[in-house]
Order: C-alpha cells, then structure tokens, then sequence
C-alpha cells in the first residue's frame, strides 16, 4: 500500500536540518517576499518535491504577504474587535495609504493582518517588527513611526498559594525522581488533570497511552501555539515562568519515558522564543535538563521551534506536520499522536497550562490538587479578561467560581459603565453566554450545558452597543480565513455561512442550520466541527438581531 507525503516524513525524521519551512521563513527575513528560486532551494535542501514546497509556502499567513524594510500586522482578532468594532483595522489603512497584505511601490513599507499578539488587555493591538503596539492612540503611533511596547498583562491569583502563577523550582521534577515513574503518572490520573486548552482530555490517559505505545523513543511537544483570540495565558506562563513550563515537559517525560521535547510557539508571540532559549539554558547549566538530572540516570532535553502563523496548527495533528516542516493541515485519526506522532513516534501533546500545572502534582500529591476546586474540576484555572472590563488582566481561579464573580467583582464590571450583552467563552469555537445567564459556574460540565466551553479560558465580553449580525459576520470571516482546506465542509461550509450572514436581508435560519449541521458532523477536526457553537449561540438568544427568519 502507498503512503503518502505525512506518513513518510513522519516515519523518517530528517538527519539534518533545516526544514522546507525553516528555509522558507529565512528568504522571507532575507529579502521580503518568496520566488520560485526560493522554493526550489527549500525542495532540494529538504529533499521534498516542488509541489510539496509550493503548498507549504501558499499555507502560512507569514510566508504570504510581500514584506517591506518596515512591516506591521494590525491585529483583528475578537477582542480588538470588541474595543473598537474593527475600527482600528480601517484606520490603520488610512494612516498607512496600504490595504492589509500591500507593500509600497519602494518596499519601503508594509501592512499584513495577525490574530491575536497576545495584548487583549488594551484592545487594539499592532505589531511592527518585533515590536507590539496597543491601546487607544496606536493608530496615530504606527501613523507616526513612534511605535512603542505596550504593558504586559497583569496576573493575580484568588488561591492563598499560587498554582499556576509562580515561578517554578524544580522541586516538583526533585520529588518525582526519587520516585519509580510509575508513581508521577498514577498522580496524574487520580489528580484528573484534564487539558487547559480545547476538549478537556485528561492529560495521565493521553501519558498513559503513549507510555505503552510501541517505539522506544517518545516525545513530548508542547503546544505553545495559542491562537485563540481572548488568551494570553500560554503568552504569560512562558515569559513569566518558564521555568514551570520547562519543569512540566521534564516530568511528562519522566512519567512516560521521553528524553526528547520540542516547545512550538507562535511566531505572533516574539518576546515568548528567545525567553525560552535562556531558560532552557539556565536549566541545562543548573542541572535540570540534559543527561543524567540529578544523578537519577533520567535524560530529558527540549529544542525550542517557531510556527510560521496558522490557527488551525494548534490542533496536534496540524501542529505536528508543522513543526515537521510541512503544510500544517489536520491529519485523520486514528492513529494519534500518542501511538504515531512526530516522525512515527509516539508523542504526547500537552498546551502550555496543561503541562504548568504537573509540577504541583508532583510537589504535593492528588489529593492537594482536587483541594484547590472543592466539588468542581480538580486544580485551578487562568482566564483572561479582554479589554472591555475595568479590570482586564489574568487570573488564577479555583473551577466553580461563578461567572458573574469573575466578570463583576474580579474584572469590576465593564469600562465607561457600559453593560455586558454576551461573553465567548474558551476562543472561537465556543458559545456565546448571554449576560443574563452570569450566574453559570466556570466549570468544564457547566459551560457544557450552556453551549460554551472552558477552553484556553479567554472570557470576551460584548457590551450593548454590539451589532450581532457583525459580529456573527467577524467570527464566521475568522473561521473561513482559518480553515487549512483539507475537507470541504469546513473549507466551502464557512465560506457559505459566512455569505448568508453578511447578505442583506434576513438570514434562511433552516438552512443555516443545516449549514451548522453538517460542518458540526462532517469536518475532520474542532476547527469546522467547533465553529457552529457560537453561531448557534446567536441564533438561540438573539435571533432577531441576527435576523434568522
């Protein structure tokens, strides 16, 4: 039987670098714009064919708009959207005499379009080099060349000790390794760790499975591709303490016997690569990765990769032909990861959060972990609060608090007395929270029932000015620019349902429905199947500004 391209590249890990992709990305850096010769160079350095080549440089948004000596990506992700209805995004073509994905005549300028830089804070956010940009005067900064670094986010935790925002210590991987692996991954399953960034998979099964995979190289890849607009939280855990990221991957390879890790991060995060670096070199001098840790005979190091800019790599199977080099479309499963991932490895995926969150297991034992969320999810939980409240920021919680304290009493309530219509809850994929049903519990079950989803844990809120047929149009123009193309529902469905709302005149509400169906049933991944729940949001509280008949 045949394989195709993925299944060989997976089953044969290239001797030597660079990837297609890495080669790509440099002639980009270099002068601005991919050629033929480009491609061909990356086709012959990879050893893959032309056409392969050609796909992966028609795929990713930053191998796709020409490049001026001077390049700014304006962010229209949905929290900027919701500071300024998208204002910004006109405005910043208008100062800058370009539409997004123009150069000048001279090269001497450029203007591209990214979701999200990770600033949902300060709304209306823009990137020039490395340099990321927000707030209400950004437009007339970038309109005069004196861009400048906008404030991080603020992070506070209602927990009297701090699970998730410290810096990590190394005494968690210290405790485990005095004891048999066995041991760490027993820990995380009775802790009922469960993943902190799509479907809530529990992360001791995801071990488990690729602990007994066949193969006797495993590998952990953490998912630093946090694309969900709303989140900054893996943005924050790996700038602030990456440390405990680095800590988690090393006890995830303990747990499964894995020497090897990759951290891939999105290249809208420039601060976050280069931190990582260090990190990882502090720990290497400190004794904390690379051979024999701590005398224990344990090997476990990590190589640091940037994505190239695509929403749907972060899901893993997308993710994993990425940080391959490859094209970053979703795979068929089975098999997952956990049995045949990186190069026909088995490969446990874990997100930034996921992983933050084991050294406390480690440290102090299942049963202190469930203690921190009495009678809801073991653990806590960061959301992010986007610029529309008085008090935007990060925060640590325990699961159960409601969503009405987490809104008014943590976040204050929204700016300028302005009232909250609706919340998406957990990015693009999940539901839409009406404001009069704030009293639901943050929990995985109980957003569940209201169509919502933890998620990354992103809480965007929509004051009572919002249009919702235009912000139905904005999530549906962000799910039809974010398909990867692999199967039609997703690719054509988005792009129809996109067309229905932004028509004039009332919207076929059975066929939308219909539409919604048939992306939920017959798309391959979350992508296609998880766009419908905030459409359907609409339609279930606001069906007349929607303008379903």
């Amino acid at each position: 039987m045949s394989r195709n391209l993925t299944e060989i590249l997976r089953a044969e890990e290239p001797q030597s670098p660079p990837t297609a992709l890495d080669v790509l990305k440099d002639a980009v850096a270099d002068h601005g714009e991919l050629t033929d010769d480009d491609r061909r160079r990356a086709a012959r350095l990879s050893g893959l064919p032309e056409a392969a080549v050609y796909g992966i440089s028609s795929f990713y948004d930053d191998l796709l708009a020409p490049r001026g000596r001077r390049h700014v990506s304006v962010c229209t992700g949905t929290a900027c959207w919701a500071a300024d209805f998208g204002e910004h995004v006109g405005a910043v073509q208008d100062a800058l005499g370009l539409s997004l994905g123009e150069r000048s005549a001279d090269h001497g300028i450029s203007l591209g379009q990214t979701v999200c830089l990770g600033f949902c804070h300060t709304g209306a956010a823009l990137r020039e080099g490395d340099l990321v940009d927000a707030g209400p005067d950004v437009v007339r900064r970038v309109a005069a060349g004196s861009c400048r670094e906008a404030p991080e986010p603020q992070g506070t935790s209602m927990l009297d000790e701090p699970v998730l925002l410290r810096e990590g210590d190394w005494s968690g991987l210290r405790s485990a390794l005095e004891r048999d692996p066995a041991e760490l991954l027993a820990a995380v399953k009775d802790a009922n760790l469960r993943g902190r960034g799509g479907a809530g998979f529990p992360a001791g099964l995801k071990w488990e499975f690729a602990g007994r995979a066949e193969g006797d190289e495993k590998v952990i890849v953490v998912n630093a591709d946090e694309g969900d607009p709303g989140s900054y939280i893996d943005k924050h855990l790996m700038e602030r303490s990456p440390e405990l990221l680095l800590e988690g991957m090393a006890l995830a390879g303990y747990a499964v016997g894995a020497s090897r890790g990759f951290v891939f991060v999105r290249s809208e995060y420039p601060r976050s690569m280069p931190i990582l670096f260090e990190a990882a070199e502090r720990a290497r001098d400190a004794g904390n990765l690379g051979a024999d840790i701590g005398g224990s005979g344990f090997d476990f190091d990590v190589e640091v990769k940037e994505g190239a800019g695509s929403y749907v790599v972060g899901e893993e199977t997308a993710l994993l032909n990425s940080l391959m080099g490859l094209r970053g479309t979703v795979t068929a499963r089975p098999p997952f990861p956990a049995e045949r991932g990186w190069h026909g490895k088995p490969t446990v995926v874990n997100n930034v959060e996921t992983l933050c969150n084991v050294p406390f297991i480690a440290a102090n034992g299942a049963e202190a972990y469930a203690a921190l969320s009495p009678g809801a999810t073991s653990g806590t939980k960061l959301v992010c609060l986007n610029e529309r409240f008085a008090s935007p920021g990060m925060h640590e919680v325990s699961f159960g608090t409601p969503i009405e304290v987490i809104c008014n009493t943590i976040g204050g309530g929204l700016v300028d007395g302005h009232e909250i219509k609706a919340l998406q809850i957990g990015g693009p994929l999940g539901g839409i929270l009406p404001g009069t049903r704030l009293e639901t519990p943050f929990d995985f079950d109980e957003l569940a029932a209201e169509g919502c989803m933890v998620g990354h844990g992103s809480i965007v809120a929509f004051d009572e000015r919002t249009d919702i047929r235009a912000l139905a149009t904005h999530l549906l123009e962000f799910g039809a620019h974010e398909s990867c193309g692999k199967c039609f529902p997703c690719r054509i469905g988005l792009q129809r349902g996109l067309e229905m709302v932004r028509q004039d005149g009332p919207v076929d509400r059975a066929r939308l429905e219909e539409l919604l169906e048939t992306l939920e049933l017959g798309s391959l991944c979350a992508h296609g199947g998880g766009m419908p729940a905030p459409i359907r949001s609409l339609i279930a509280h606001f069906p007349d500004e929607l303008g379903v008949a």
